[in-house]
């Protein structure tokens, strides 16, 4: 109930600060899949919403140049990207920009569940537990598109796990990329 409540005040928010002033709406762009998700499912057809790695995808990768970081950079797909089915559009802006992507086997949820992994981090240890065989030594960063998720991974696996929003933005400048 109190998540509908939530969802309700959202939307009215998002409707009136995308109102173009002509009867339609801009499109809203999200950067927590696990929000976007939901918005998404709860705004039906009045608004266009897209997680950030969607417009990505689509509206920027086209039109910026983008280097290849050497990798390998560890790629973690979280539910609500699974759930939404657009984890071949993720996988794509991923690749564009590293050269090798390292995706864990076994591991298709974080464990984070939300905020739970604050009060309760035994979820989360327990949902990365084949996260550390699956890493090689050389990858020292991560992306995702969730920010719960991320501090999750960052935690359990002692490497940086950040929104691919950032990997972009490196990745479409010129200079050095970040090391480990």
């Amino acid at each position: 109930d109190e998540a509908d409540q939530m969802s309700e005040s959202v939307a009215l928010a998002l409707l009136k600060a995308a109102d173009d002033g002509h009867g339609g709406h801009y499109p809203v762009i999200m950067d927590a899949s696990s929000c976007s998700a939901r918005m998404q499912k709860y705004l039906g057809e009045r608004l266009k919403l897209l997680d950030f790695h969607e417009f990505a995808h689509d509206a920027l990768l086209p039109r910026l140049r983008v280097r290849r970081k050497p990798g390998p950079i560890a790629l973690h797909i979280n539910c609500s990207v699974r759930r939404t089915a657009t984890d071949a559009k993720l996988r794509a802006l991923v690749a564009a920009c590293a050269e090798q992507i390292v995706e864990p086997a076994g591991v298709t949820c974080c464990g984070f569940a939300g905020d739970r992994g604050f009060v309760v981090p035994e979820l989360n240890v327990h949902a990365l537990r084949k996260i550390h065989d699956a890493l090689p030594a050389a990858c020292c960063e991560g992306v995702s598109t969730n920010r719960t998720c991320e501090i999750g991974l960052t935690e359990e696996t002692g490497r940086p796990y950040h929104s691919v929003a950032y990997l972009l933005e490196e990745c479409s400048r010129a200079g050095e990329f970040m090391t480990c």
